[in-house]
């Protein structure tokens, strides 16, 4: 039992060395591994995830979810893509607006649809 678990403590030295490795050769690396992460809590498909993650367009309509504020929001029709900014940081963008914006906006047009009901 102890030699085996000398081999698994071995072998996952071995994967941390090639990871930091890959890291520091390849920079964006672990940005797209944070974004796969993130894409997939927010409730994208891994086939979404990839499509997003390879820089092509995708279309979606379901719930979408904001680890900022804890919350869904419907996305009825909406485009989906990864852009790059000034500085080629990569971010998630949803009909043309940075996903973070696109929360606050929805968020912002449920409150007042739900001040209006109220009246």
């Amino acid at each position: 039992m102890n030699r085996a678990n000398e081999q698994h403590q071995q072998e996952v030295s071995n994967l941390k060395r090639l990871l930091d490795k890959a890291y520091r050769w390849f920079p964006s690396f672990k940005r797209f591994l944070n974004m796969e992460r993130e894409f997939l809590q927010c409730g994208f498909s891994e086939e979404q995830t990839e499509k997003l993650l390879h820089g092509h367009t995708i279309n979606y309509s379901g719930w979408l979810h904001s680890n900022e504020y804890r919350r869904n929001a419907l996305a009825d029709n909406v485009s989906a893509q990864v852009i790059r900014d000034e500085k080629r940081n990569l971010f998630l963008h949803i009909n043309q607006m940075p996903i973070a914006q696109w929360f606050r906006e929805q968020f912002k047009i449920n409150q007042e649809h739900k001040r209006t009901l109220k009246r």
